[in-house]
């Protein structure tokens, strides 16, 4: 779970945890620090392994889970137009985290219980939607922030992991107001968008409503707060997708299936987005990544997105064989977020385990400056996030090093790109040509799940070449030649 760090009188307090402390209790990174304050202008060797052994052991789990974090909380906001199934998901979702050994809160949804006790929101002027979207968006916080507490202190108490179901989101009521008034609520409740949106939650679910894609089964009979007649409910559901992008992760659950698919595939990526392996309902999603050309961020482009600048920096190698980097994601508003992320030595069936937690800016200052692998640059990129077809696709154009390469990531399902195949097909020909015989029908579904506006070169899903860690090797050391 995201939350920034609060700095008071000298100390520093995370949401969960008491302030900093002296001796052994002391905070993994004051204890780092301790150590460079220790060493010479230059750490050594080995105090940068002692510094690098504290860092791993405070992002180490005992299963391969992100869920199980630094303050065992994991927080999902259910978004999405009317008659999505949120409520039905909430309700799937807390039963199979339940038989999985979490504790599970299910936040209810802050606009149904303010709209269904005699309010009509069509019947309010502009003044009075205004002041309700303010009143719905601080009560919908503080609803939240109880069952927040609630899941810190089962950790801090008791060693309970906790998941958070939120019906809705802190960005939703952005969907329902202008531009101009939803930046005046944030002002007058001093609240950062980026903030709210990207650190609040670990992952967002965009549920689309049926009026896009199953008409046949929208309905307003199971919520008598709802009012939308189905193009409304289109339009909603298109402005609330919209108000996440940016979020680093957004999974959009569209109507292509039944609903009890549709409801089977919410379940599996979450899952899949905590580490907990679970293909009951189908081959699961992966992550797939595509060489651009000709990526030019300042010419129109043709769909909503948000930029931002994410300086990636990695650590001096362990002795252990941890690949441990640091991340500042940062927009044009100046609002930074950092975070650590750990990948440990590949076990011997293949799997390789990969950690994340959050940073404070004095934490990825510190080491930044005390830790950095000096044989790695640092790679520095513009990432835009936008939506196609209900996929959430993060394109990333390099400054440096390579400057102007350009990859393109999105998380897609296996059983549409993959269906006839034991394994990933990658090959280069599925974008270029379709060459080889078994690949006709991978190459017009992972066409059709493709933005037509981005000129693709080809999948480097698994070339080693595009890998960050290699493209971050220095020119003298990496062993290839640019790929540009």
């Amino acid at each position: 779970m995201k939350h920034d760090i609060t700095e008071t009188a000298g100390t520093t307090t995370r949401p969960g945890h008491a302030p900093r402390a002296r001796g052994k209790d002391r905070d993994p990174v004051d204890r780092c620090e301790g150590l460079f304050l220790a060493s010479p202008a230059r750490p050594t060797p080995a105090h940068a392994h002692a510094a690098l052994a504290i860092i791993i052991k405070m992002t180490k789990v005992d299963v391969a889970s992100l869920a199980d974090n630094s303050n065992g909380v994991f927080v999902v906001a259910l978004t999405g137009g009317p008659s999505g199934g949120k409520s039905t998901v909430q309700t799937m979702l807390s039963d199979v985290l339940e038989n999985l050994g979490y504790k599970v809160y299910r936040v209810p949804e802050t606009a149904t219980i303010l709209l269904s006790c005699g309010v009509l929101f069509s019947d309010l002027d502009d003044e009075q939607q205004a002041n309700f979207q303010e009143n719905l968006l601080r009560t919908m916080m503080t609803i939240e922030q109880t069952y927040f507490d609630l899941a810190k202190s089962n950790w801090a108490n008791h060693g309970k992991k906790t998941v958070i179901l939120c019906d809705r989101g802190t960005m939703d009521p952005s969907a329902y107001t202008d531009r101009a008034a939803w930046k005046a609520i944030l002002n007058k409740l001093n609240l950062n968008e980026v903030d709210i949106r990207d650190n609040r939650y670990d992952m967002v679910v965009h549920l689309v409503t049926a009026a896009d894609g199953a008409e046949e089964f929208y309905t307003l009979a199971n919520n008598a707060a709802r009012s939308e007649g189905l193009e409304l409910a289109v339009k909603l559901d298109n402005l609330v997708k919209n108000a996440w992008i940016g979020h680093p992760h957004v999974a959009i659950i569209d109507n292509a299936t039944d609903f009890k698919a549709k409801c089977h595939r919410v379940v599996e990526a979450v899952l899949n987005r905590m580490g907990l392996q679970d293909r009951r309902w189908g081959e699961g999603i992966t992550k797939h990544k595509f060489l651009v050309r000709n990526m030019d961020l300042d010419v129109p482009f043709a769909v909503p997105f948000r930029d931002f600048v994410v300086e990636h920096r990695y650590l001096a190698p362990s002795a252990e064989g941890h690949q441990v980097r640091i991340r500042k994601r940062f927009d044009e508003s100046g609002n930074v977020h950092c975070n650590l992320t750990t990948r440990h030595p590949r076990w011997r069936d293949g799997q390789r385990l990969e950690e994340r937690r959050s940073l404070a800016a004095r934490e990825y200052e510190s080491l930044k400056a005390n830790l950095a692998d000096a044989s790695r640059h640092p790679v520095v990129k513009t990432r835009r996030c936008f939506l196609w077809n209900d996929i959430y696709f993060q394109l990333d154009v390099f400054q440096s090093p390579c400057p102007g390469l350009a990859l393109m990531e999105a998380y897609l399902p296996e059983s549409r790109t993959n269906s006839n195949h034991s394994s990933p097909v990658l090959a280069a020909e599925r974008l270029d040509t379709g060459a080889g015989a078994g690949y006709a029908d991978d190459l017009v579904s992972l066409r059709d799940m493709l933005p037509p506006f981005i000129d693709f070169d080809r999948e480097v899903t698994h070339d080693p070449a595009f890998s960050m860690y290699l493209l971050a090797k220095k020119e003298e050391d990496r062993g290839f030649v640019s790929m540009i």
